[in-house]
């Protein structure tokens, strides 16, 4: 269902997106005429109850940071601050729309499609003074229901959808200088943000790659310990990250389990709201995207961001973690804008957005891996000095450092970062780090096991299969799962240090073939002390 919709219509003139090297440089002066804008526009997809509660209240947070007036009627939409840069770029998440006659300046319109086959999901979210920003013709919906069921939303009534969507991101692209990238917001638990999420994928992957080379990245709400209420949850869970293996670039995943425990204890709150665990997926969107939309010293876009984050194909799942998370009044204690802090806190357990142990040790004994970190990139905001910053997170990854161990040697540099000196309008001064740690091998795991209980016992097989999914699609797809599990453990056990410097012998579990045994040779043949002092005095002599 919907894979036989046509995108082609798509002008190449109007996408503009087959350029990739563009003037990332924000300190240019740059006229905030249509063609003198950022050209780097991103377009957002709102699928399910779940996705369209975190992309609103990412929305929430742009509004806010750029000064868009939202609460009053005759000026709703329109750019109220009084600082130019905020309203500069403008553009990579917002459409320049009709001029208000009462105020005679334009209105911005979110770049976003909110999706779910719920109405009344979709009236909660709209209704209030935040939706009527939204074009009503980019709120597409019917009452039919996913049955929480990833087969339902993807073959029956999500197929429905598809349609309207994708000639909707078309319409949204043509109207793009230079596209950068498509990003969804969803959950993999129920039906319709995980089954119409990989149908929409689907379609629009052959159109982006067809005609844009764009970035697809995806903000993902996966099954938590202890947490849900689906039954389906595994096999949709499964179906789900299939798609995200296949289709998206890059994808940062969340469980409400961590953003209970974050709201909980960072946050003080003792009964935590779905808005505020949603603020905290938001806070690490608009962290990450900071760096296209305000000026600094270290800018970044999308490619560069995937190009450090994913080092090997197909792993590309990644971890968040957001700082400073702390109360109102445990504030009081800790000196804002602290970069050795933040970067402290960066790290830590409980700042983690996803339920597992980023620092890990490992355990020989029970064949457990240690994390590692295969790469890494924290996005700051706030008046960081460049310098300090690169000091800092050298440090941190420094042989003999605290956290050496985590982060392998033959992936050097692996902490890459940006600087965006626009702090946050709540937050102040902050960083989102995100890591492509193995760890993630234990968010999968918890599915797969579930997974493996259901079907042991052929459990809710039948509603899957009288909606065009069959069993050998659902074995495919635990397949998968145990593939991207056993992919990142095979790189978390992989050894690192082939030659031990101080004992000056080589690591044999680091040699995994003849060509790493010959290398090994060669490297402590080149190491011997003689060598090195012969090396040193024609160095010298020259």
């Amino acid at each position: 269902g919907g894979g036989g919709f046509d995108m082609t219509a798509a002008s190449a003139s109007g996408v503009g997106g087959a350029k990739r090297d563009v003037d990332h440089n924000h300190d240019d002066e740059r006229p905030i005429g249509a063609l003198g804008r950022s050209g780097r526009e991103i377009i957002q997809i709102s699928v399910g109850k779940a996705g369209c509660g975190m992309g609103h209240e990412f929305i929430r947070d742009l509004v806010e940071e750029h000064g868009i007036n939202y609460t009053n009627d005759d000026l709703r939409g329109t750019f109220q601050g009084t600082d130019l840069e905020l309203e500069a770029h403008l553009d990579v998440f917002f459409n320049e729309g009709a001029m208000h006659k009462s105020s005679g300046s334009n209105r911005w319109v979110p770049r976003c499609v909110l999706v779910d086959l719920n109405m009344q999901d979709l009236a909660s979210i709209t209704s209030g003074p935040l939706g009527h920003l939204y074009r009503p013709e980019n709120i597409i919906g019917n009452d039919e229901g996913s049955g929480n069921c990833y087969a339902k939303a993807f073959h029956t009534e999500g197929a429905d959808l598809a349609d309207s969507v994708l000639d909707l991101v078309r319409k949204e692209t043509e109207r793009c200088n230079c596209l950068q990238g498509v990003q969804f917001t969803h959950a993999i638990s129920g039906g319709t943000g995980s089954g119409l999420t990989g149908l929409l994928m689907k379609a629009l992957r052959d159109y982006l790659d067809r005609d844009c080379k764009c970035i697809m990245q995806t903000f993902t709400l996966v099954p938590a310990p202890g947490i849900s209420d689906i039954n389906l949850e595994p096999y949709n869970a499964a179906l789900a990250f299939q798609d995200l293996l296949e289709y998206a670039d890059q994808c940062f995943l969340y469980d409400n389990a961590a953003l209970q425990e974050i709201v909980q204890k960072s946050l003080g709150s003792a009964v935590p709201k779905r808005q505020e665990m949603n603020n905290i997926v938001a806070l690490c969107m608009s962290g990450l995207t900071s760096g296209l939309r305000f000026k600094g010293p270290l800018n970044a876009d999308l490619w560069k961001m995937h190009t450090n984050l994913v080092p090997f194909k197909n792993a590309h799942f990644l971890v968040s973690s957001f700082a400073p998370l702390v109360s109102k009044a445990g504030g009081a204690y800790r000196k804002a804008g602290n970069v050795l802090d933040l970067a402290q806190q960066m790290l830590m357990k409980d700042n983690v957005t996803v339920k597992c142990d980023p620092l890990n040790p490992g355990d020989p004994h029970n064949d457990i891996a240690r994390a590692r970190i295969l790469a890494s990139w924290a996005s700051w905001r706030g008046p960081f000095k460049t310098q300090e910053v690169d000091r800092i997170l050298y440090d941190m990854s420094k042989p003999g450092s605290r956290f050496d161990n985590y982060y392998p040697d033959w992936i050097p540099n692996a902490i890459a970062s940006n600087i965006c000196k626009q702090e946050h309008i709540e937050n102040g001064a902050s960083v989102v780090y995100v890591a492509n740690n193995t760890a993630v091998a234990e968010v999968i795991d918890y599915s797969l096991k579930n997974w493996d209980k259901m079907m042991s016992h052929k459990s809710y097989v039948h509603v899957f299969q009288q909606d065009g999914i069959s069993v050998d699609d659902m074995q495919e797809s635990r397949g998968i799962l145990h593939y991207i599990k056993e992919w990142y453990n095979e790189l978390a056990r992989r050894e690192d240090k082939i030659i031990d410097t101080e004992k000056m012998q080589i690591n044999d579990r680091a040699i995994e073939n003849e060509d790493h045994a010959q290398l090994a040779a060669e490297m402590k043949e080149l190491m011997k002390e003689d060598m090195w002092l012969e090396m040193e005095m024609r160095r010298g002599g020259r």
